[in-house]
Order: structure tokens, then sequence, then C-alpha cells
């Protein structure tokens, strides 16, 4: 279940990222999502699809298998797959909730230049920013440092303040294939909001229609947060 807060807690960042930066010109790609621990391990990669108006994250899952996100922003909608089990989950999606939350997540922020480098092939400049931030709840204070390329609506590579890592790889320009922002044939839908999905990827028996949690596009999951944690625009448990 770990791997599966884990996995969803990138969705939301990446979500966010790109709906913060969807008012910009967004450069169509397909890139490798790659997080390294401090040491230089990669303890995660997935990978991001963008193209005008469309955006796809595939991301691991452990033995639950891979979840795919896709956001139509051309439909307003958000469909979460479970590519093992041939199911999906189909919400509405506010983009202007979500710029929003993105927004208002950051409560205070210096920056400032250090220099330009160049990172997997894109010349980027060198930030150290600092922030006050209030995500799905949890208060705290970050410094990262960051490589912003004008090519890109989201950070090519970013540094936490513990060392970790998270950056694109294998970037590739164009856009992806039309069928890869689209729900494959023979998928069944299981619901109306994530905690649908994650509990068929667990084998947990579906609570009877009208039991599932809150109203339509709300994101209730089947286990508990951590204390303070909230989901966006939804329960906490």
């Amino acid at each position: 279940m770990r791997v599966m807060q884990q996995g969803l807690a990138v969705a939301v960042v990446v979500l966010m990222s790109a709906a913060g930066a969807m008012g910009a010109r967004v450069e169509s790609f397909t890139a490798d999502q790659v997080v390294m621990d401090s040491a230089g391990n990669v303890t995660f990669q997935g990978k991001v699809y963008m193209a005008p108006d469309k955006m796809r994250s595939d991301q691991p899952m452990g033995r639950h298998g891979k979840m795919v996100i896709i956001y139509r922003r051309d439909k307003k909608e958000l469909w979460a797959l479970d590519p093992g089990k041939k199911s999906y989950i189909q919400m509405p999606m506010d983009e202007k909730k979500w710029e929003q939350a993105a927004k208002s997540a950051i409560k205070s922020e210096k920056a400032k230049i250090l220099g330009k480098e160049t990172v997997n092939g894109y010349p980027c400049v060198k930030k150290q920013v600092t922030r006050q931030m209030e995500i799905m709840g949890m208060k705290m204070t970050s410094t990262q440092t960051i490589w912003v390329s004008d090519a890109f609506g989201i950070p090519i590579r970013t540094r936490s303040q513990d060392g970790t890592v998270t950056e694109l790889r294998n970037i590739k320009k164009g856009k992806p294939p039309a069928r890869l922002f689209e729900i494959p044939s023979g998928y069944k839908k299981v619901g109306n909001d994530m905690g649908a999905l994650f509990m068929n990827m667990g084998g947990m028996k579906m609570p009877p229609a009208g039991q599932q949690g809150g109203g339509k596009g709300e994101m209730k999951l089947p286990f508990k947060l951590p204390k303070g944690m909230k989901l966006p625009f939804g329960s906490s448990n």
C-alpha cells in the first residue's frame, strides 16, 4: 500500500506541475521521469508524455503493476487506468482548481540564480528556491535546486534538500502517438474516484453503490493517509 501512496503522490505532483504550466506554451515530448536518492541510486522510474491539451504519466506501483494517469484538458477529464486489470476511473477535471491548488500551495517563495548549466542536452538556468508550502494539509519549508529550460513547462532536474534528485531523461521531442491519450478498448469503468481504482488494483471488495466515498470527482482512498494529510478536493479519510 505504501507503494500505491507513493505512486499517487508522484502523479499528483506531476499533474499540479503540468496544470501550473498549461497557461504557457507546452512543447510536445516524451521523457523518462527518474527519482534518485542522495547516493545516486534510482528509486523510482516512470514515463511522462506531453502534448498540447493532453498529459500522460505512467507510474510503477510495485506488486500492483502500473498506474496510468491521463489528463485530457480538451475534454476537462482525468482518467486513471489499471492496465493489469483493464479497468479505469473517470472524473471531471476542473483546471482552475488545479491551477489554484498549485499556486495556493506556495505561501512564500525566494529564488536565487546560481548560474547556467546544460542538463541532458538542454541549456538550463540553475536556481535555488526556498518555499513555504502547504500540500495536502501538510505545512513545510523546503529548499530546492532546480534546473529550468525555456523549452519545457516543468524543471528538467530538481534536487531537494535531502539530496533526492528528480529529473527528465531521454527527452524526445515530438507529439506522442494519439492512442496513448485514449482509454484502450476492452477496459471497464469501475468508478469515478481514486478510491475505486485502488480498491480494484488491490483486489478489495467494492462497497455498494453510493457508499464508495464522496461526491462525483472526489478522490477517496481505501487506506488511511498520514495524520494531517488531505487529498486535493476530497476527503482525508
